[in-house]
């Protein structure tokens, strides 16, 4: 019997569906949003280059005006709550002095935007799964008050009662995408607009290859790098893994699984529909950037052994060949996923993916 199954996000009560249908198609897929919600980016490589053309500005000017003031007086007002990351970002690109006192706020929320399920508890439910059922640590006294009053009222708990409780829409930041094409339209130069993009934008470095996803309350990770060889592709683009045919997203869906009935095909023994990850908070990052990432454990060879087993069950010894390495074109198109938001080599060539980047205009 097949089952459908979703991805929760416990933290922000935020939903999202999974690529591929019922029974083992969702095994077989990649999931684009899966893997781009908790990656954390780095900032755009356009933003040295306009950190070297930025002139200082003359100390004439830098009495005057809001620049007169001293910097503690400036941080407490670019911290306000009604201050966006627009009005920090446009305020950043004109001179070096605002770029500094708010570079770190401007990275902070480009960083949670980006990767806007990052730390948060994930679980990826089958719609068999029953509400007594899930471990007791998925759900909080609020969250299951909430599902026994609706239960109460003769409502069904699906989805292990989550589909009871009340969601957010979700969707994720595109760096210098993001913003329509009349926005930018504001700016009154191309060196502005430009400079702006800069500090918005985001990038996923593919010449490192340290990426790694992380389960930050085990304490445990997995090597891209790992999962690139195991496709046969050891020298692909990290993180995302462009010409594998598995990527850290099926890694992560080994052990993000629960319901009362495994997914189709599976090895009885693994249990796949237990995960030993459920509810645990993740993010896909760099080495560099785990804090005593030596004090952690690295699965990635016991992760590996699983996909194996799990789709030599499924389509026997030339598996690999059946898992679909493709994205799908919703993928591409609603999270850019791949490379960055355009302005590196692998996003602006297609060089991996086959689509060239859109131009502004042609998005609207």
């Amino acid at each position: 019997m097949g089952q459908y199954w979703e991805f929760f996000n416990l933290s922000k009560r935020q939903r999202m569906d999974t690529n591929g249908g019922p029974k083992w198609g969702f095994l077989q897929c990649k999931q684009g949003f899966l893997v781009r919600c908790i990656t954390i980016p780095y900032p755009s490589p356009k933003l040295e280059r306009h950190l070297k053309r930025l002139s200082s500005t003359p100390p004439a000017i830098n009495n005057k005006g809001l620049l007169s003031l001293p910097d503690d007086v400036l941080l407490v007002l670019l911290e306000l709550p009604d201050i966006s990351l627009d009005d920090l970002a446009v305020l950043a690109v004109t001179c070096r002095r605002l770029f500094e006192l708010s570079h770190k706020m401007i990275k902070d929320c480009n960083e949670i935007r980006s990767a806007s399920w990052y730390g948060c508890r994930i679980v990826c439910m089958g719609d068999c799964a029953l509400y007594e059922d899930p471990p007791p640590s998925l759900l909080n006294a609020e969250e299951r008050a909430i599902i026994d009053a609706k239960i109460a009222q003769d409502e069904y708990p699906g989805y292990g009662g989550l589909n009871l409780l009340d969601y957010e829409s979700t969707c994720l930041y595109r760096g210098a995408f993001t913003y329509i094409y009349s926005f930018l339209q504001k700016f009154k130069s191309d060196a502005d607009r430009e400079a702006f993009e800069a500090v918005v934008g985001v990038a996923f470095p593919p010449k490192r290859t340290d990426w790694v996803l992380c389960n930050f309350n085990k304490k445990e990770y997995v090597r891209a790098s790992a999962i690139a060889k195991l496709s046969g592709k050891p020298n692909d683009a990290q993180p995302f893994l462009p010409r594998c045919r598995l990527d850290l997203g099926h890694a992560l869906l080994t052990r993000i699984c629960w319901s009362n009935e495994a997914p189709v095909n599976t090895p009885p023994k693994m249990k796949m529909h237990r995960g030993s990850w459920v509810g645990d908070r993740f993010c896909i990052t760099t080495m560099e950037r785990v804090e005593d990432i030596q004090e952690w454990k690295d699965v990635s060879s016991q992760v590996v052994k699983d996909l194996v087993q799990i789709y030599r069950k499924q389509f026997g010894k030339d598996w690999l060949e059946e898992v679909e390495g493709d994205v799908p074109a919703y993928d591409h198109a609603e999270y850019y996923w791949f490379g960055s938001d355009g302005d590196d080599r692998v996003a602006s060539a297609g060089r991996h993916t086959r689509q060239r980047r859109p131009s502004i205009c042609s998005l609207f």
